[in-house]
């Protein structure tokens, strides 16, 4: 299985697993832009999925929309069902 292979497994996984429109925050501090490491956005939705940046989503923060790879975003509530999905994936990632 190659690197494109993979990210696509996750991405379809991921289609399925998550919950559309959840609440998350921003876990890795950004390089340029208005995002900040620890602000709260809403997710709406998978775009696509690279093996240098990995799967990317849409987010809004206060009428803003940005794209962003969805390993640095975080649920702060374990008891949401997007929880382990999120997790399980910038785990793997973060270590592929």
């Amino acid at each position: 299985v190659d690197a494109e292979d993979e990210i696509e497994a996750w991405r379809d996984h991921l289609l399925k697993a998550l919950t559309p429109l959840f609440d998350a925050q921003i876990s890795d501090p950004q390089e340029r832009g208005k995002l900040r490491c620890g602000d709260k956005v809403k997710v709406y939705g998978i775009i696509k999925a690279s093996h240098h940046y990995g799967i990317s989503v849409n987010i809004r923060r206060r009428r803003v929309r940005f794209v962003l790879p969805l390993c640095d975003l975080e649920i702060s509530d374990k008891s949401s069902p997007n929880y382990t999905p999120l997790r399980d994936y910038c785990v793997w990632f973060a270590n592929r």
